[in-house]
This record gives C-alpha cells, structure tokens and sequence, in this order.
C-alpha cells in the first residue's frame, strides 16, 4: 500500500514538474515543444476569408495532413477543388479546373503557403518568426502569435490556437487587413501516414508549370 502511494507521489510530482517547466519556458520555446509532440496530423477543416470590415467573403472545406519535417498535403475539396501537396523538397499546385500544376521549391513556397509552418522543422520556424503567447478565449484556446522577421511574407501576423495541446486553429492576416481563419475538425494526432499522401504525378493532358527549373 505505501509502495503504490508513493508510485501515485512520484507520478504527480513529475506531473508538475513538467507543466512548471513548459509555462516556465519563452512563448517560442513552449510552442516548439507542442510542434515537436506532433509528428503527424490529418483532419478536415473549414476555411473562411474575412474582408478588411470582418465580412465572410469566401468558405471552404476539405482535408489535410501533415508529416513533419516538410511533409504536407492540403486537399480543398469545395466549393471549388485545389490540391497542394508538398514531399520536403517540392511543392505541386494543383487546379483540376484549368488542368494544371504549378511545381516550387518548398523553400520559396514556404511564406506563400503558411499552413505549411505546421510541417516545418522547429529552427526554421523560430529563425522566420517572433513568437509571443496572446490571450485565451472562452473556447479554452491558448493563442500562439507569429509575426515574421522578414517583410516579403505575405501575412503580417498568424495566430495558432491549441486546445489539449493540439492545434485546433490558425488565424492569419494579411497587409491590406484581411484574415482567414482555418479550424480544424476530426483531427488524428502521430497516426502512420502513407507516403502517397506527399507525392503527386500529374495526369496525362494536365498542363506541368515547374518553375524549379527557372
């Protein structure tokens, strides 16, 4: 009996132990021990753009997942379907519509396309971003705010906002005053991904755009 009491002790020390230590650590610091507990992700998520006035001017809807490092696939799948997929080194732009892909450099992709941040290795996101911890809402969220070193990112600030310690939302906001909000839905945390999922061949007929190659 004492034996088990003391296990039960132990056990709850080193619980605090380790909530003292993360709240005791830089906003940075705390977010990349939550990037780091996240290896692999998949969900569905909606998509809402906002104008400069907080008017919804576009929805969407569609899946994700991610591999970190680099590692990336974001599947809208309506109203209007777009695919991008990302292997650690490319980046593929797919619009079924126009038939046509578009292939990067994920490195030159990467403040373009800022869902991609999830997958990237915890250094380049510290080296990109300042990292200060915003406030909590009444969703029991706690709000991560990044704003980029650099001036040619296309978002002045993007806010992520966990919930258990998974990421549950992004907020994200451009130069002229307009945001988008991405929430997540269904979310499966560290589950095996295939590969295929990060990969793309396009289609015969399909117009091949690889600026890698400029």
């Amino acid at each position: 009996m004492q034996l088990k009491r003391y296990y039960i002790l132990t056990l709850f020390f080193i619980g605090l132990l380790w909530v003292f230590s993360l709240y005791a650590a830089t906003p940075a610091d705390t977010l990349a021990q939550l990037f780091t507990a996240t290896q692999t992700m998949q969900a569905d998520f909606t998509q809402t753009i906002f104008d400069n006035h907080g008017k919804s001017i576009q929805r969407s809807q569609g899946h994700m997942a991610f591999q970190r490092p680099g590692k990336f696939r974001w599947d809208v799948r309506s109203p209007l379907p777009q695919l991008v997929v990302a292997n650690g080194q490319r980046l593929w732009i797919y619009d079924a519509d126009l038939e046509q892909v578009v292939i990067r450099s994920l490195h030159q992709s990467a403040g373009e396309t800022p869902a991609l941040l999830l997958s990237r290795p915890n250094p380049v996101l510290q080296t990109d971003f300042k990292v200060s911890e915003g406030q909590g809402d009444n969703k029991g969220m706690q709000w991560f705010i990044l704003t980029p070193k650099k001036n040619d990112n296309m978002f002045e600030q993007i806010r992520l906002g966990f919930r258990q310690e998974q990421i549950q939302a992004m907020r994200l906001t451009d130069h002229l005053g307009h945001s988008t909000l991405i929430e997540f839905h269904h979310i499966h945390i560290n589950t095996a991904l295939s590969s295929s999922l990060f990969s793309f061949v396009p289609k015969s007929g399909v117009d091949v755009i690889d600026e890698t190659q400029r």
